[in-house]
């Protein structure tokens, strides 16, 4: 009777640890779909990077701004007005007056002009009808950013290509620290190079082979490690330049590297991105059969 009781309570205890797994498998996978929605978004939306209609390098003094071929800053969004207004470049920002009878807003005010500075949120990004402009700088050279809902990238997207979702590719990872974290040298699709800091690797075990990634910080508050990487699928089944990936930060040494959450970089839906790519030092073996598939598998030429 003993025995039975002590066997029962045994099953028991079995059949609620596998229930607790898998509702914690369900909970995650649940997750990662809305990651993946959340993703369309971040790509196809109305301030999406299948958005990004230019990237336009400037220099100081005054010039005339618009979709006309007479002005000095030709923009290509469909929805610009023939003249946007006198975009005035200094060192560090610009200001644009707006031509008369362009209706524009920042923060959902009305403004005849506004000054940008680099790094500007996109809250304080000027609207003007279906229009989104924003100043970035990228080394010692500030340009503006643009945006149109009615880029024909976006009005062509038809969604992500991700492969099956696989628990497998969740991995536990060991994080080693760089003390003090040194600066990363980073080449980007523009041919500069950029530094970030490279706070230290991840370590983790698969198929019997130990691998690293190098992490990277996105600011100085970052609260996320960064990795690019590339591994045995590029340039096959996934982009060519690579594929990025973001992790919380280091718990008591640990890092839960979901490679279910990799994605491919802005530069595979615009070419007015200024995408960082991948260290030699991240540079996969193996193929990662997980995350985001290359959307068009064109890649030999990438």
């Amino acid at each position: 009777m003993r025995s039975t009781l002590k066997l029962a309570i045994l099953v028991t205890g079995l059949a609620t640890i596998v229930a607790v797994g898998l509702a914690a498998q369900a909970d995650w996978r649940a997750d990662t779909e809305a990651f993946r929605r959340a993703r369309e978004i971040e790509i196809g939306g109305p301030g999406g990077w299948a958005s990004l209609v230019g990237l336009h390098w400037l220099e100081p003094g005054a010039h005339t701004i618009g979709r006309g071929r007479d002005n000095a800053i030709v923009l290509s969004a469909p929805s610009a007005p023939e003249r946007l207004g006198i975009l005035t470049v200094s060192n560090d920002g610009a200001t644009l007056q707006l031509a008369s009878g362009v209706a524009a807003l920042v923060k959902g005010r009305p403004v005849t002009s506004v000054q940008f500075r680099p790094g500007m949120a996109d809250d304080d990004a000027l609207t003007a009808g279906k229009l989104k402009i924003v100043l970035i700088k990228r080394g010692a050279r500030l340009a503006l950013r643009v945006w149109d809902e009615a880029s024909p990238t976006r009005l062509a997207f038809t969604g992500l290509k991700w492969m099956p979702i696989d628990s497998a590719w969740r991995v536990d990872a060991t994080f080693v620290a760089h003390t003090p974290a040194p600066k990363m040298r980073i080449a980007n699709v523009l041919g500069e190079t950029i530094e970030m800091t490279n706070p230290g690797y991840v370590s983790f075990s698969k198929a019997g082979q130990e691998y690293r990634l190098e992490a990277l910080l996105e600011s100085a508050d970052a609260k996320q490690l960064f990795f690019m990487f590339r591994d045995g699928t590029t340039r096959k089944t996934t982009y060519g330049a690579g594929r990025y990936l973001y992790t919380d930060l280091p718990n008591n040494g640990r890092v839960i590297v979901d490679f279910n959450r990799a994605m491919n970089p802005p530069c595979a839906f615009t070419t007015f991105a200024t995408c960082p790519l991948p260290p030699a030092s991240n540079q996969l073996t193996i193929p990662v059969t997980a995350g985001e598939l290359d959307s068009d598998h064109t890649h030999a030429s990438r």
